[in-house]
């Protein structure tokens, strides 16, 4: 019986070791893969209220983040200002923005998760 639970208890603290960080730091000017979109940060600007301008594209393949074209076939999305505590879906997680160097870089936390097929069934992540 102990031995049945010590496995249990290894497999899943095993799994979150392996699950992906909470929190990515994106550098500017650079395609970055994040829970399985492409995100690319155009600036991180200076300034009251400092802000950040990016593009994700979650239906393109894992390569493309090094290719010119990063978003995939066809134009480019448009970038999305976000402020600090701005959240931006990137599949099925909510990363927000909780940390900015001007110029050089951003940091995105996942901080909520959809529950259902509906967005508006989040729960936070811990």
């Amino acid at each position: 019986m102990r031995t049945s639970l010590l496995m249990i208890v290894s497999v899943a603290l095993a799994a979150c070791a392996r699950g992906e960080p909470s929190e990515v730091t994106l550098e500017v000017g650079k395609a970055t893969r994040v829970h399985g979109c492409n995100v690319f940060v155009h600036d991180a600007t200076p300034g009251d209220p400092p802000g950040s301008f990016m593009t994700s594209a979650c239906d393109v393949p894992e390569s493309f983040v090094n290719e010119k074209n990063w978003w995939g076939e066809g134009t480019q999305r448009p970038a999305t200002t976000m402020m600090m505590g701005d959240c931006m879906r990137l599949g099925d997680r909510f990363y927000c923005l909780v940390e900015m160097e001007p110029g050089e870089s951003v940091t995105l936390k996942a901080t909520y998760e959809v529950t259902h097929r509906r967005v508006d069934h989040l729960r936070p992540i811990r």
